[in-house]
């Protein structure tokens, strides 16, 4: 597991690496970098499928979302299950993100992480 100033970042025992946003986390492009670099790290050098939960997290600005939208995503993960609040702002949130990056993996927008980590378990190599 590998903390960044934004996130908690690991690879799950089934396979999937998860990015848990911090509480109130507001992140910078600086902090996109390092979140996406730790996250393909964790990924131990094999394309898998990403968890990440933003159910706490601050609104991301342009330049961080767009850095998280780069040809990283697609050459590092095989899908993206994006972890919202219950809330009608976080699914705001998540459909606005998911609207915005076209990641160019399957991705989903999910408010329950049981069932995100069953649908990503279909995207294993």
């Amino acid at each position: 597991m590998t903390d960044t100033k934004t996130a908690r970042i690991h690879l799950s025992d089934e396979g999937a690496v998860i990015v848990r946003v911090r509480d109130g986390a507001y992140q910078s492009l600086d902090d996109a970098k390092m979140n996406l670099a730790t996250a393909v790290a964790e990924g131990r050098g094999r394309r898998r499928p990403l968890l990440i939960d933003i159910r706490s997290a601050q609104p991301l600005d342009a330049a961080a979302r767009h850095h998280y939208s780069r040809q990283t995503l697609v050459e590092s993960f095989l899908a993206l299950a994006l972890l919202v609040d219950h809330s009608p702002f976080g699914r705001m949130m998540g459909n606005i993100y998911l609207r915005i990056t076209r990641a160019g993996i399957p991705t989903q927008l999910f408010m329950d992480e049981t069932r995100a980590v069953e649908w990503l378990k279909k995207h294993r190599e």
